[in-house]
């Protein structure tokens, strides 16, 4: 997949803006600096940093404006546990990266969105309005980058996940989407490096850089595809164990209740549905009815056994229910079904 952008020459306002701590009011201090602070650890090359310090929490920021992208590092240096608030200005989607630290993020209400404690980097699409962190002791370091909606999303592939962002992007959604958190590798960092180091002194730096991000766009792309259809593979071989199971056991009732099944592969229930649908084509309930059909029909054909017989060797505890699942399948009898067979075979 490639993402780039349709290049303009309207660069992006600034779109995440920390919010004054209410009871720092007057105690803090802000000013813009052009050495690096001795907290950051991960500097933007040739930027200067707007600093707020606080009894509790010192912060740094660095921005960068791009056509079509803004970047914007946050760090901090926090001496005591601290919730910082910050809006976004517009709504907007952001390239997330997770450098250091452990964060909790929440909206206005107080609900946890997310919570993070190794470096990872995802996409995520934000609504215009407040939101909090609250942050540990220590140091803390995030990169977002902001993206014009004129960015392109350009696939041969569809997949439901990026679907729903786009879509809540192009409909101005007040519901934030996170998508899955991915570890920054080896290869990220060294993305991450260029774009950091990168002196921005002309158009050809410029586009340098909105090309490492559609880099990491790609990057991430990748991962999450490369998930998916890891997952895939793991379901298909989850399915195929399920149905020999059954296979094995569908005449034991027991051994074939959804609560024996989740334990023995270790599923959770919506797991199992869902690999039951899209393996097995419906729920355990039919696809053992269908295999319990089956095995009743050769042993009609094949043996002599009785009805009764049939129905406890199928792993049915009524014969009264067996004859009406029977007949509303094949539309006779089981007895009816064995003549009428018996009767064309010798014919």
């Amino acid at each position: 997949m490639m993402l780039h952008p349709f290049y303009s020459n309207k660069g992006m306002e600034q779109i995440v803006i920390i919010e004054p701590i209410e009871e720092n009011r007057g105690k803090s201090v802000s000013k813009i600096i052009r050495h690096k602070p001795n907290h950051c650890r991960f500097p933007v090359t040739g930027l200067p940093w707007t600093v707020i310090e606080t009894p509790e929490v010192v912060i740094s920021e660095q921005s960068r404006s791009l056509m079509g992208a803004n970047m914007q590092l946050f760090e901090f240096d926090v001496y005591e546990e601290a919730s910082i608030l910050f809006r976004l200005t517009k709504t907007t989607t952001f390239l997330f990266f997770h450098l250091n630290g452990e964060i909790d993020y929440l909206n206005d209400q107080g609900v946890q969105l997310t919570k993070i404690r190794k470096p990872t980097f995802y996409l995520t699409y934000g609504p215009a309005a407040r939101y909090q962190m609250k942050l540990g002791n220590g140091h803390h370091a995030i990169l977002g980058i902001a993206l014009e909606e004129l960015w392109s999303f350009d696939t041969d592939e569809t997949f439901p996940i990026f679907d729903e962002l786009r879509n809540a992007w192009k409909t101005s959604s007040n519901t934030p989407i996170i998508l899955p958190h991915k570890r920054i590798t080896k290869e990220v960092w060294s993305i991450l490096g260029r774009l950091r180091m990168t002196v921005v002194k002309n158009m050809e730096d410029h586009i340098g850089i909105l090309q490492q991000i559609s880099t990491c766009l790609t990057t991430y792309h990748k991962y999450i595809i490369d998930d998916y259809k890891n997952n895939i593979r793991i379901e298909e071989t989850i399915g195929e164990n399920i149905k020999l199971y059954l296979y094995n056991h569908y005449m034991f009732e027991d051994e074939c209740r959804l609560t024996m099944i989740q334990r023995k592969f270790k599923l959770t229930e919506w797991q199992l549905r869902k690999i039951c649908k899209n393996i097995l084509g419906g729920s355990i309930g039919q696809y053992l009815n269908n295999l319990r059909l089956e095995k009743s029909i050769q042993l009609l054909l094949e043996t002599n056994l009785t009805v009764n017989e049939i129905t406890v060797r199928i792993g049915y505890t009524s014969p009264t229910t067996f004859s009406n699942y029977f007949r509303n399948k094949t539309g006779y009898s089981p007895t009816t079904f064995r003549k009428k067979s018996k009767k064309a075979i010798q014919n």
